[in-house]
């Protein structure tokens, strides 16, 4: 027969183990304002389709605030950050690292050559969350410089506290922009996988595909050209298009004749023939 003792001492286990199991409440930011960027994801440009007289773009980085809204504009701060690769070296018996060498990533943007500073005076209006928002559009202007014809450079963004904001999600602070004056992947193509949406229409991302792209359809084949072509149904009569004119010019024995045939993926004579899927 169970004793008043004993259903006391059961009761009182119940309630740890219901103390113990309690979800731990969510982390809301209700101390200050903070900020953090809306994604992480690499974000790429190029002056390419672009006439010669244009000298600079913008690209935008979207930001949202955490803590409420403010009847004023708030300044948001953006820092450079530069990118490191890493050589280690292990003891030849535990394989443990004894050494690491630090090696800068090449390519970084230089402010003031390849975008204008986030210091710079004329920018400080431009980067603001607006009164009464909760989310904003922070522009970040390239500049073309002759270096972009032949490199593709990298502005590794990232977010500092300031006057008006602390910083949000830990994975939410960074970003990295590249940008060129070169034939680019776009953000649809980002990947070889079927992860970017154009990679379903296109296959495999090459230079050598794109420029035949951009020569068989007379258009400039980028992210807006892809959304459009995605939102009007038209993808599968452009890569029927593309298909039979690469079987075309592939087979044309005077561009088989000069090596033009087939297009490759690179300038390389070695590099794969493209193909579509």
């Amino acid at each position: 027969m169970t004793t008043m003792k004993q259903i006391i001492c059961f009761c009182c286990f119940a309630l740890v183990m219901a103390a113990g199991c309690k979800k731990a409440p969510y982390l809301t930011y209700s101390d200050i304002a903070r900020i953090q960027m809306a994604d992480t994801i690499t974000q790429s440009a190029t002056f390419v389709f672009e006439p010669e007289n244009i000298v600079q773009d913008t690209a935008y980085i979207q930001v949202n605030t955490i803590g409420g809204i403010a009847p004023y504009d708030r300044q948001v701060k953006f820092v450079q950050i530069i990118d490191y690769s890493y050589t280690y070296k292990r003891d030849s018996v535990t394989n443990q690292i004894i050494d690491s060498v630090a090696t800068e990533v090449p390519f970084r943007a230089i402010p003031g050559v390849h975008y204008v500073n986030f210091d710079d005076k004329n920018m400080q209006s431009l980067m603001v969350v607006k009164a009464n928002q909760a989310t904003a559009s922070i522009p970040v202007i390239l500049l073309r410089d002759t270096s972009l014809a032949t490199n593709t450079y990298r502005l590794h963004i990232q977010l500092a506290e300031n006057s008006e904001f602390g910083l949000g999600e830990q994975i939410a602070r960074e970003k990295m922009l590249t940008f060129s004056d070169h034939l680019e992947r776009f953000d649809s193509w980002r990947v070889d996988s079927y992860l970017a949406p154009a990679f379903s229409w296109f296959g495999k991302y090459s230079v050598g595909k794109h420029q035949f792209m951009i020569d068989v359809l007379k258009q400039n084949i980028d992210d807006g050209w892809f959304k459009a072509a995605s939102s009007n149904g038209s993808l599968r009569q452009y890569v029927t298009v593309l298909k039979q004119a690469l079987i075309d010019f592939n087979g044309n024995p005077d561009n088989i004749a000069s090596g033009k045939a087939p297009i490759r993926e690179t300038a390389s004579p070695s590099s794969s023939a493209i193909t579509f899927p």
